[in-house]
């Protein structure tokens, strides 16, 4: 969920520093005291574009920062984890800021990131709706994903996608086979290729070894000329071993003194270290020899390894997997028709393996559909559309990765309308109560934490407005709830009540929120419900907040 958001020189926004907690927070003030300001600013963090008109008058730079707690379990923390984010606490802090230079800047805790990985991040964490907003709910492109996640049947959802992906494969293949016109001439062609393979024969990192090899080749000169120089200053009749140990050999008589007994022990051991060290030097030494036929064979046999790769693949392993399809590609030719058959009995079964599986899946979501069904109907009487249908619409096709069927979600508000796709159906408060019931069941399958209503109370009133209320406080106890309202029955619903207020002064004018006291909440209960502050609007008020409060 959101924690906390920092927002500064944003619009008519100072310095504003917000605190949330779970359960329901209702934004009201105002027309024109800036409620969806904060909104807004919740949208630019979230990766909606910029502009420099967003940046307060006056002012060089705007920044807006949130601070995010996930649960121990989302799924989002093996995403971070996986890009080098380790959340302490399960903190996330996202912060973006902008200048009038055009120039701005995203940060995931406190790292430099891009907006569209931001995108990516808080898209599963927040969802921000308004009354006149494109949703995905609407778009029957989403309603198969929708349905599979009310299935929770992932595992099947795999297997369906691998079994497609298989078969796939293998048609593909067959495609290709009936479509080959190959000849003699290819034939010719492709056992060359495949013979050239086989007599390159590359061994595992032997191209490795040869160019570790090639390097001391080459450097021959150079380390036989440094050998020799080293051995001779070691042992030579000036060297530094003889004079090493001569000089331990002064100090051999001399009992008497610890200090000069502990030199000469010491004298000694080097004497003897050096000695070994010129032994190992002098024999490899002895063992170096020049052979220009070797260095001319690794050369060539270099050159020929890097051939074979750069023709056929580029790595060993690529090269393996081209002799594999060049043996494939023999094999169609000298036994195309057999070939043929084989593939077409290959790609039959694995369309009969994918297809149960699909129909496994296909039976699971016809019969879950039922319950969805069921379960939105059911939100939608609480939202007072009694007459309101919900369909979950199944075609079957051949199939895909996704499986063998086609989803519509279809809707119908009124009596005796025919069912119909619900981006053309519902407008203005029907659909503001329709995103809500589906929000309800969805949005915790979704893994969303954080759900903002921005108006979508607009055009109802009296007791749907209160029903609207009641649904967003009973979908705040599984997610936390934003909602901007100009109802005081969907504001008493709410567990924290905030107040957007405008103010002007010789500087300008300011957007200030604050979260209200319960005094100040009946208050502005009140006001919002009739404009007064009279002792029967302020008893009204406080009647409405006991019953909206009411579990």
């Amino acid at each position: 969920m959101l924690s906390e958001i920092y927002v500064k020189d944003f619009v008519l926004i100072d310095n504003v520093n917000l605190p949330f907690c779970a359960g329901m927070s209702a934004f009201t003030g105002e027309t024109g005291a800036g409620k969806s300001l904060l909104i807004d600013a919740i949208g630019i963090l979230c990766g909606d574009r910029i502009n420099t008109a967003m940046i307060k008058q006056g002012k060089e730079r705007a920044v807006i920062e949130g601070v995010f707690e996930l649960s121990a379990t989302h799924p989002l923390t093996a995403l971070l984890s996986l890009e080098g984010y380790e959340l302490e606490d399960n903190t996330l802090i996202v912060q973006r800021s902008f200048g009038i230079d055009g120039k701005s800047s995203a940060k995931l805790n406190h790292r430099t990131t891009t907006v569209s990985f931001i995108r990516k991040v808080l898209s599963s964490l927040i969802d921000i709706h308004s009354q006149h907003d494109s949703q995905y709910l609407l778009n029957p492109r989403y309603h198969l994903q929708l349905l599979d996640n009310y299935c929770g049947e992932t595992e099947l959802l795999k297997q369906v996608g691998e079994a497609f992906e298989d078969y796939n494969q293998i048609a593909v293949k067959l495609q290709e086979a009936l479509e080959s016109d190959y000849n003699e001439d290819d034939l010719e062609f492709l056992t060359y290729q495949i013979n050239e393979i086989d007599e390159a024969d590359i061994k595992e990192n032997e191209l490795n070894e040869l160019e570790e090899e090639q390097r001391r080749l080459s450097a021959f000169e150079k380390i036989s000329s440094a050998l020799h120089q080293c051995t001779a200053l070691l042992n030579n009749d000036s060297g530094a071993n003889p004079a090493v140990y001569e000089a331990a050999r002064l100090l051999e008589l001399i009992d008497e003194d610890e200090v000069i007994v502990a030199a000469h022990d010491k004298l000694l051991e080097i004497y003897y270290a050096l000695e070994d060290q010129y032994q190992v030097l002098y024999q490899y030494m002895d063992t170096m020899e020049y052979d220009e036929q070797r260095v001319n064979a690794v050369n060539e046999r270099i050159f020929q390894i890097r051939k074979i790769l750069r023709k056929y693949g580029g790595d060993i392993d690529a090269v393996v997997e081209k002799r594999t399809d060049l043996e494939q590609k023999i094999d169609q030719i000298l036994h195309r028709s057999d070939y043929i058959k084989k593939q077409e009995a290959l790609k039959k079964a694995a369309y009969d393996k994918f297809y149960q599986a699909a129909e496994t899946l296909h039976e699971l979501r016809v019969e879950k559909a039922k319950t969805l069904e069921q379960q939105i109907v059911s939100q939608l009487r609480d939202l007072h559309l009694e007459n309101a249908r919900f369909h979950v619409e199944i075609h079957t096709h051949e199939g895909n990765r996704q499986g063998i069927d086609h989803v519509q979600f279809l809707i119908s508000m009124n009596k005796g309308e025919a069912l119909r796709a619900l981006q053309t159906t519902a407008s203005g408060g029907e659909l503001s109560r329709l995103m809500l019931g589906l929000k309800t069941i969805f949005s915790r399958l979704q893994g969303i934490e954080t759900i903002i209503f921005d108006e979508i109370d607009t055009g109802v009133s009296g007791g749907v407005a209160f029903a609207i209320g009641k649904k967003m406080q009973q979908l705040s106890k599984d997610t936390q709830v934003f909602c901007v309202t100009h109802l005081s029955q969907v504001a008493a619903c709410a567990d924290h009540h905030f107040l957007v207020e405008k103010s002007q002064n010789e500087q300008g004018t300011t957007t200030a929120i604050r979260e209200l006291s319960n005094e100040e909440r009946v208050e502005q209960l009140a006001l919002i419900a009739s404009d007064s502050t009279s002792e029967h609007a302020l008893s009204a008020a406080r009647e409405l907040l006991t019953k909206a409060q009411s579990k």
